[in-house]
C-alpha cells in the first residue's frame, strides 16, 4: 500500500506535558497504544520534553539553528538541522533552542516491537524491502517515483510505503528527504 500524506491533513494535537502542540504525521495502529508515530512539534522556548516510558525516540531539527538536550542530567552535543539523533523516551530530556523557535521532526517507536532508522537525504534510488518506509518531504517539491507511479510531495507532505517497492527521488540543490524505516524487531528465544 501507498499513501500520499499531505502536510495539510495532519492531526493537531498538545504535547503529552501540554507545553507544546504536535502535528501528527501517521501512526501505526491508528489506536492507542500505538506501535510508532512520526510527527512534528513546534517548540517555542526551552523546557523539558514529554515522558514515553517504554519508547525511543529520534529527533531532527528541520526549521531553526538547532537544539541541545540534556538528557538524564547530561548535556549532549549539540543538533544542528537535518541531524537525527537518539534517546530513550524513559528518559528526563530538557531542551534548549538556539535562535528562536523551531520546528522539529520526531519519530517514535516502541522499543520492544519496532526498529526504526531516520536518515536525510537529497535523493537517490533504492529498494524498499520490507516494513514501512515513510519519505517526508522538507525541501522543495519534489517528484518520487515508487514502481513506474509518481508522487508529487509539496514541502511537509510525506508518503508512506507499506509494500516492496523501488523508490528514486532526483536531487536538486534544495531537495531535503527524510528516509524513515520501520521495521518489526527480531525476536530471540
Amino acid at each position: 500500500m501507498i499513501q500520499h500524506l499531505p502536510y495539510r491533513h495532519y492531526a493537531e494535537m498538545l504535547w503529552k506535558n501540554g507545553q507544546g502542540v504536535t502535528h501528527e504525521v501517521c501512526r501505526f495502529p491508528d489506536a492507542q497504544p500505538y506501535d510508532w508515530r512520526v510527527s512534528i512539534a513546534t517548540i517555542r522556548n526551552d523546557g523539558p520534553f514529554s515522558h514515553f516510558p517504554g519508547y525511543l525516540r529520534n529527533i531532527s531539527v528541520l526549521e531553526g539553528e538547532g537544539m541541545q538536550l540534556t538528557i538524564d542530567g547530561q548535556q549532549q552535543a549539540f543538533i544542528a538541522p537535518f541531524q537525527a539523533t537518539d534517546f530513550n523516551g524513559d528518559s528526563d530530556v530538557f531542551c534548549a533552542i538556539t535562535g528562536g523557535p523551531l520546528l522539529d521532526f520526531n519519530v517514535i517507536y516502541h522499543a520492544a516491537s519496532v526498529r526504526a532508522a531516520v536518515r536525510w537525504v537529497n535523493g537517490g534510488e533504492w529498494t524498499h524491502h520490507e516494513g514501512t518506509l515513510l519519505l517526508f518531504n522538507a525541501g522543495d517539491t519534489l517528484d518520487v517515483m515508487v514502481g513506474a507511479a509518481c508522487y508529487s510531495l509539496q514541502h511537509y507532505d510525506s508518503l508512506r510505503i507499506d509494500a516492496p517497492a523501488r523508490v528514486a527521488v532526483r536531487s536538486h540543490a534544495e531537495s531535503r528527504l527524510a528516509c524513515v524505516t520501520l521495521t518489526r524487531a527480531e525476536t530471540t528465544n
